[in-house]
């Protein structure tokens, strides 16, 4: 079989798109920081860990927020709640915290839908090289669980 020259940048720029979902989340680690659950799939009322770890970060935050938020079968995106807003210690690189899922409605599943795709931010308050104050985050995707 051969493989014309056309043919093969074409598929070495498909490779490349597919591959920017990789890059992109490490250049927002390399930015900001990185946050991880445990575990990554709750139920209602259940206790997660949420991890941040600024070893990576270009910058120190002076601030760290974290909220869930998510997106329904239907596309209706929700607001974003609130899980922990912080100082940050100067000297840490390191902070966990454990929470459960707020309550957003008061129905049997909290105001959480089947199917839907939830994820967890935390931003970061931080000041740049020449003094400005500005903000940036990074995801984890949470699984929430409504089975029984």
């Amino acid at each position: 079989m051969r493989f014309s020259l056309p043919f093969v940048a074409i598929a070495a720029l498909v490779g490349l798109a597919s591959a920017t979902p990789t890059l992109e989340t490490r250049q927002e680690a390399v930015r900001f920081g990185i946050v991880s659950l445990d575990p990554t799939s709750v139920k209602l009322g259940q206790k997660f860990t949420v991890n941040y770890n600024s070893t990576l970060a270009r910058w120190q935050p002076i601030n760290l927020d974290v909220y869930i938020s998510g997106k329904y079968p239907s596309g209706f995106v929700t607001a974003s709640y609130q899980l922990l807003r912080s100082d940050y210690p100067a000297d840490a690189h390191f902070y966990s915290f454990e929470t459960t899922l707020p309550v957003i409605s008061n129905d049997d599943t909290d105001g959480y839908v089947a199917n839907g795709s939830y994820i967890v931010t935390a931003f970061i308050t931080y000041q740049t090289e020449t003094g400005a104050i500005s903000r940036g985050g990074v995801e984890a995707p949470i699984a929430i669980d409504l089975s029984s």
